[in-house]
């Protein structure tokens, strides 16, 4: 027997060192691939709720708020979701090189790999609607989230910038106007007299619209042009009611 092995021998002697059991390593091993799921899936919803926000921005009307396009861009950016995923993927490169085998490949193809499974989930969740009731159940249960994020709905609300959005709550057809309940909960008489319609939904009751136009007192607004919000859930809601 060699010198290093009867030193080995001897530490393990001394230090009382015991061998782990097979289980002990299976259920670490199951462990990690559960915690590398977990994570994936909450890469794809941060990834689905990016696209969400983004694209219920309406990138035509920086001219409102007196902005050019890149300063537009960087202010409309969802900046906590866009962080949170990349947290998510560096904790999924984590457990991923936990598992048995994950440490013989390289963080560039976990990393990227990763990417690309949270794109596709997203664009699953956010074709389902699903990030859609993830955003409207963080506006509702934690405060500030939208000071947070920017969303569609700070975009629009900015009623002295001629912004305007909300729900139709009454409309008067002979008086060429609407009532609105905006997204703070305070209504506005709208004047559509002169208002240009977009989208393919006649003005209805419980109807999601956004508003373009001016503010004439703390609650007149006369419209310029009125888009109709295509936002899955909330006009189904609004036509059947």
């Amino acid at each position: 027997m060699t010198d290093i092995s009867k030193k080995t021998l001897e530490k393990i002697k001394k230090e009382q060192v015991h061998p782990k059991p097979r289980w002990y390593f299976l259920t670490r091993d199951y462990f990690f691939w559960i915690m590398f799921v977990i994570t994936t899936l909450l890469g794809g919803v941060a990834f689905g709720m990016i696209l969400f926000i983004t694209t219920n921005l309406d990138w035509d009307i920086y001219q409102y708020l007196g902005l050019s396009l890149p300063e537009a861009v960087v202010t409309s950016l969802p900046y906590l979701w866009i962080a949170l995923l990349v947290f998510f993927l560096f904790i999924t490169y984590y457990n991923f090189i936990h598992t048995r085998r994950g440490y013989r490949y390289r963080f560039v193809v976990i990393f990227l790999i990763s990417l690309l499974i949270s794109i596709l989930l997203g664009f699953g969740f956010f074709h389902y609607g699903w990030t859609e009731n993830v955003e409207r159940q963080l506006r509702a249960r934690i405060p500030g989230y939208q000071h947070m994020v920017y969303t569609g709905e700070n975009q629009w609300m900015q009623p002295e910038k001629g912004l305007l959005s909300g729900t139709i709550v009454e409309i008067n057809v002979e008086e060429k106007s609407l009532r609105l309940k905006d997204h703070h909960g305070k209504e506005w008489t709208i004047d559509i007299n002169n208002a240009m319609i977009r989208g393919n939904l006649s003005l209805t009751k419980n109807l999601e619209i956004k508003i373009l136009g001016k503010k004439v007192s703390e609650d007149f607004f006369e419209a310029n042009e009125i888009r109709i919000m295509m936002r899955g859930f909330h006009q189904e809601r609004g036509k059947k009611q």
